[in-house]
């Protein structure tokens, strides 16, 4: 069989297990200058959906997952083509497998051959498997003949709903399967079928829709059916090995950690109280000053609560709130207007400005905190891009706030600086360069997969923040920011990633709880390797803070990610004899009112919209009826 799996700039053609780069251009000649004899791999059944002249039928599959060392490609071959979904599971297959592997995704290349007999619904449903085969092709296990499953993997290690299951089922015991596992929670389904009956000289058919129960079906078909809910679970049916989940039981928000974000927090606490005392003297009776009165309220309980990076984040909206308020009642009373809101452009690139010269004097002597310097790069590209809309907007309410943002966001940078930990080591761009690349990859990929989904059940939607996120990354690659590129590619990957853990029936509770836990092992592992995840574990205190179960399950997942990326990024650092020389944080400046009053001020309609500091907007996830129904 001759396999030809195309990347972007490469084309391998794999034969009899040999993998041989048939160069498509001179940077993929140099790119992969060596043969690789790829071993025989796993092959594991999947089971998928068929359309036919009776209704829907299961078949049963075979797919050989091969992993070898490499740098991080993922290769899917089907044969005839299948959809985005398929490859985007095989994604999928390959981080989750890594992460639970406990090995570095972008050390491998992961191959998935399957041959599709017939043509077959489109679906996620072999994700589960595909997992399972990777995981015993990383720790060359056997896989037991006689199981099946089905099930989608999500990002979170749980096995996801799908559809179509008494026919897969039915398919697995014709090839003489024993046990055939099923997502938790779907040992009862409805399916529709096709009923045909004699009319006359006519047949008519009409669809049905019938509740099986697909344990009882199994016991027909001499066939155990059991419900797995973790791919733990499934790892364990298949090979016989148990893989444990660890867990701690310690502090997450240490004395170390209070200790460093205390004196900003602390510092902010006084900016913006001085902040609204002085803005409410001038325009008192303000409703955007009523919003800033409220979080700062909520800011200062935070505060004294010892939720530290909450309340920064709350002071840092309440800043906005009252920024948009000054600059709001400056225009009002301006003489000259288009000149007044000129100066307000040039002061915010002027602060831009500032806390991009901070950033590079920080990186003069090389990115030693890639948490505190890719948090910085970001919040820097953020606020620009928010300038660049803001001059484009005739909205003057719009661009005022748009202004507001772009001022404190860039200020945010520099407050990242100072909680900077330094180390006597960096991490080399080029090793920067490679993994931001990577990361933006799978984001890309995460995405597109997502969509895919949300599509297939019906919702036209985007995914909140995901899509802005890939677009600072693409941005902060050009730029050379490429701390910030991986920081934004994990948000995005993670905000993608937290809605298809919302597929189907979900226990939010039981979500939250796991979240929690793996953010929490992965910050403790962080620790134990020497390293200060500050950026982490803001993410885990901000979702301590948090009640929407989405916002709370995406904080932590965020939270796990980025302590895994530190760990790993800290793993290629080189030593150094320099020590960066964090900045001054920005004490407040009072702001001009107006540079000259109008007769009277008008009373603003629109109310500002304010976007969180870390916070995600949640999404109103749907139950995948439709999905079920034909997956």
């Amino acid at each position: 069989m001759l396999v030809f799996l195309v990347t972007v700039s490469s084309v391998y053609a794999l034969e009899e297990g040999v993998s041989v780069p048939l160069v498509a251009d001179q940077e993929a000649g140099q790119y992969y200058n060596t043969f690789s004899r790829l071993e025989e791999g796993v092959t594991i059944p999947i089971v998928a959906d068929r359309s036919t002249e009776n209704g829907d039928q299961g078949v049963l599959l075979n797919a050989q997952v091969i992993v070898t060392n490499g740098t991080g490609h993922v290769f899917v071959d089907t044969n005839p083509y299948t959809q985005v979904d398929l490859q985007g599971s095989a994604r999928l297959a390959a981080m989750v497998a890594s992460d639970v592997s406990g090995i570095d995704q972008g050390a491998y290349d992961f191959y998935y051959i399957i041959d599709i007999s017939s043509p077959i619904i489109g679906g996620p449903s072999a994700g589960g498997a595909l997992t399972v085969a990777t995981i015993a092709a990383i720790n060359k296990w056997v896989l037991k003949s006689d199981v099946v499953m089905t099930g989608m993997i999500n990002p979170d290690e749980s096995i996801g709903p799908v559809g179509g299951i008494p026919f897969k089922l039915e398919a697995a015991a014709a090839k003489n399967a024993t046990l055939f596992l099923i997502p938790e929670g779907q040992s009862t389904v409805t399916v529709r079928k096709t009923v045909s009956r004699a009319r006359g000289a006519f047949i008519i058919s009409e669809e049905k829709k019938e509740v099986v129960d697909v344990v009882e079906l199994g016991r027909k078909l001499n066939v155990e059916v059991k419900e797995v809910s973790t791919i733990q679970d499934a790892v364990l049916a298949f090979t016989g090995y148990e893989i444990i989940i660890p867990t701690y039981k310690g502090t997450v928000l240490t004395p170390k950690y209070l200790n460093l974000l205390e004196p900003l927090a602390s510092n902010l606490k006084k900016e913006a109280s001085s902040m609204y005392e002085e803005t409410a003297s001038a325009v008192p009776e303000s409703k955007f000053m009523e919003e800033a009165k409220d979080i700062l309220k909520k800011a200062d309980m935070m505060y004294n609560d010892k939720k530290y990076y909450a309340a920064t984040s709350s002071y840092f909206n309440a800043m906005i709130s009252m920024r948009f308020a000054q600059w709001s009642n400056g225009y009002s009373k301006a003489v000259d207007k288009e000149q007044y809101l000129t100066e307000l452009v040039d002061k915010v690139e002027k602060q831009i400005q500032l806390s991009e010269a901070d950033l590079e004097n920080f990186k003069s002597y090389g990115v030693s905190d890639v948490g505190a310097v890719g948090a910085a790069e970001s919040r820097i590209t953020a606020a620009r891009a928010k300038l660049d809309a803001a001059r484009k907007l005739n909205d003057i309410d719009e661009k005022i706030s748009s202004l507001a943002f772009a001022n404190e966001r860039a200020r945010t940078a520099q407050w990242w600086l100072t909680l900077a930990t330094p180390e006597k080591k960096v991490v080399p761009q080029d090793i920067l360069k490679d993994r931001a690349g990577w990361y933006l990859s799978q984001a890309q990929s995460i995405s597109t997969y997502t969509l895919a989904l949300l599509s297939e059940s019906g919702d036209t939607g985007v995914i909140g923040g995901a899509e802005e996120d890939i677009r600072n990354a693409q941005k902060e690659m050009q730029r050379g920011y490429y701390s910030g590129a991986i920081f934004d590619s994990l948000q995005a990957t993670m905000k993608s990633s937290t809605i298809i853990g919302f597929f189907g029936q979900v226990d939010s509770s039981k979500k939250i709880e796991q979240s929690s836990n793996a953010a929490k092992t992965a910050i403790n592992e962080a620790r134990m390797a020497g390293i200060e995840p500050t950026l982490a574990v803001s993410a885990y205190e901000y979702a301590e803070t948090v009640t929407n179960p989405y916002d709370k399950i995406a904080q932590y997942s965020y939270a796990k990610m980025v302590a895994k990326t530190l760990v790993l990024l800290n793993s290629r650092a080189v030593p150094t004899s320099d020590t960066p020389a964090k900045p001054a944080i920005t004490d407040f400046i009072s702001q001009p009112q107006t540079p000259t009053p109008a007769a009277t001020s008008k009373k603003l309609q629109t109310k500002i919209q304010v976007p969180a500091f870390e916070a995600i907007t949640a999404l109103a996830v749907i139950l995948i009826v439709r999905r079920l129904n034909k997956n």
